[in-house]
């Protein structure tokens, strides 16, 4: 009984992370216009944990380095990295481009 429960409550997170992720790409996007790297920093530290959370290690160091860019405002780095992340999360099926 463990088991199913188990993999309802992993099926649950994971269609939350994919509404999540989505939202996030599209917040990340407006903040870079707004230069809140602050805010962009954040998200992709909750992207880089949950990513991790389901194995999708290429996602989490996307997120990781986008991180790291948002906390330094390098602006087109900072870009590049939330579009280089929303390209995976296509690939990965977690989002739909």
């Amino acid at each position: 009984m463990g088991d199913d429960s188990d993999e309802e409550f992993m099926d649950e997170l994971k269609r939350e992370f994919k509404a999540t992720v989505s939202r996030n790409l599209v917040d990340m996007r407006s903040l870079h216009q707004e230069r809140n790297f602050e805010d962009i920093a954040r998200i992709a530290h909750d992207i880089k944990g949950t990513a991790g959370l389901f194995e999708l290690q290429k996602g989490r160091e996307i997120a990781a380095e986008l991180q790291r860019e948002a906390q330094k405002k390098e602006s087109e780095k900072t870009k590049t990295l939330i579009e280089a992340l929303a390209a995976y999360m296509n690939e990965a099926g977690i989002i739909e481009a």
